[in-house]
């Protein structure tokens, strides 16, 4: 019988019949018209409106706004000290001698190279697409050794049709394609169409040239009425002469505070009040400033709330933020697990490469928070506890915890802080309790086992139903009824006490 698969009503398709050798070929390829000399142009929709070319974003960075949030998205990404490489395993194994050697010679290699510097320009990927690295090699024997980590301008680079990085320098017209071991790239959003990365500075080109506007007519707006204007009128009846001879007085007066005039004329100062000052230019200012912030990061008021905003939504912005910077860790981590990887294949091929990751500290305040509840609840720590926090035994000691005492000995060690009378019902309470407690354990020792040999908690609640009538519940139920007598008859006395009709 052949076996195979029908396709519909009257296709049949026989397994094994249809060549795999399709499968390795690739469908969808780049057209021709893509690129030039193989070369991809450059997709960014901003730059190729403009005729520009990268370089023109970092021109952006002297605006302020543009560089303040830039500086505080990186900032809180490079403040995270705490990281390093750990030899490759295999999940459940212990790492290899090889990789163990791999991981120690990375690490020797990378402690004269200034990761910081390098971090700092890795992260600067998403505002102008993609960072290139060159890996500078050094021959050590039968191993090349990382010399150190270099980012090149990225405007010597394009990528061609197949998204391969190429060198083109600076005037080069054909690009020569990169040895995959020799740049470490860092991309934001690479895609198939877009090699080069979603550039987040093209896109505050528009709102810094509308800002520098703003800003300039604003200036001659405040040169022009801004200061006090000097207002003169002349005496009526003056003639041309009079009035050009006042009005050079008066443009004496402006340097000078000092003016001669005629005989009836007059001068006073105005100045423009109200709100017709330029107000709109300045809010154009604001909105272009906050859509800057909102493209770099994500988020308006960890920089500027105004005379808006609350705490819980400052604090919400402050979450988007913090997001933006874990992607940004991302990004270090991607590459250098990039470098970790070709290091290990000009090295050793066939061991496992060095891990790179960030080092979370532990958060020491969420720790003691949380240990405070558990001590209310009951927990008692020892000494290890403490030690976790960073404490030697020299700084603290754990005091042992002294039992209760029995309820009895509670009530008689505050009679001396009671009336006659109040310390009878003291003394009372202090009965009930020790006789009621004994009745409650006598038939606790009954329902614990009950509990016991119940196997759900429908049969726990039939075994307690079987067993309540048999429960003597006669002590307890004595010791409340003779407990309530007195401490009526009590109540009674002293009232008749108050009243004076004992």
């Amino acid at each position: 019988m052949t076996s195979g698969l029908w396709l519909d009503e009257k296709r049949f398709m026989e397994f094994g019949t249809r060549p795999l050798a399709g499968l390795l070929g690739e469908v969808a390829v780049a057209p021709a018209s893509w690129g030039t000399l193989g070369l991809l142009p450059d997709p960014d929709p901003v730059l190729r409106e403009r005729g520009d070319d990268v370089k023109v974003l970092e021109d952006l960075t002297a605006d302020g706004k543009v560089c303040s949030s830039i500086q505080g998205r990186k900032i809180k990404t490079l403040n995270k000290r705490d990281y390093r490489f750990s030899p490759g395993k295999a999940d459940g194994q212990e790492p290899t001698p090889e990789a163990k050697r791999l991981c120690d010679d990375l690490t020797r290699d990378l402690e004269r190279v200034d990761l910081y510097a390098l971090f700092s320009q890795v992260l600067d990927a998403p505002y102008y697409g993609f960072t290139p690295t060159e890996i500078l090699w050094r021959r050590d024997g039968d191993r090349l050794r990382v010399r150190d980590l270099v980012p090149k301008p990225r405007e010597w680079f394009v990528f061609d049709v197949d998204g391969a990085l190429c060198f083109r320098g600076e005037d080069a017209i054909v690009g020569d394609k990169v040895h995959p071991f020799k740049m470490m790239v860092s991309r934001h959003f690479p895609t198939f169409k877009n090699p080069y990365g979603l550039r987040l500075l093209s896109r505050c080109l528009f709102p810094v040239a509308f800002k520098r506007g703003g800003i300039e007519f604003m200036m001659r707006f405040a040169e022009k009425f801004g200061m006090p204007w000097v207002v003169g009128e002349a005496r009526p009846g003056a003639l041309e002469p009079e009035r050009r001879d006042m009005l050079a007085s008066l443009s004496a007066m402006v340097r000078d505070a000092v003016a001669v005039v005629s005989g009836g004329s007059k001068v006073h100062i105005e100045s423009v009040e109200g709100k017709a000052t330029g107000g709109i230019h300045l809010s154009i200012v604001g909105y272009m400033d906050a859509a800057i912030a909102q493209v770099i990061q994500g988020q308006t008021l960890t920089q500027e709330i105004g005379s808006k905003g609350s705490y819980a939504a400052s604090q919400t912005h402050y979450d988007v933020l913090t997001d933006y910077a874990e992607a940004d860790q991302t990004l270090v981590v991607t590459g250098m697990n990039d470098l970790a990887w070709m290091y290990g294949q000009v090295n050793a091929p066939d061991a496992l490469t060095p891990v790179f990751a960030y080092v979370e500290p532990e958060d020491l305040d969420k720790k003691a928070t949380l240990g405070k509840k558990l001590y209310d609840l009951g927990a008692r720590f020892k000494a290890p506890y403490f030690e976790s926090f960073g404490l030697t035994s020299e700084e603290f000691s754990v005091a042992a915890v002294a039992a209760g005492p029995e309820n009895g000995e509670a009530f008689a060690a505050g009679e001396d802080r009671f009336t006659p009378d109040q310390q009878a019902v003291e003394r009372l309470v202090a009965e009930a309790l020790k006789e009621g407690g004994q009745a409650v354990r006598a038939q606790a020792g009954r329902i614990v086992d009950l509990m016991e040999r119940a196997e759900s908690w429908e049969d726990a609640e039939l075994l307690l139903l079987e067993a309540f009538p048999d429960l003597d519940n006669g002590d307890f139920q004595k010791t409340v009824e003779a407990a309530q007598v007195a401490a009526d008859l009590l109540g009674r006395h002293a009232v008749r006490l108050e009243t004076g009709r004992a």
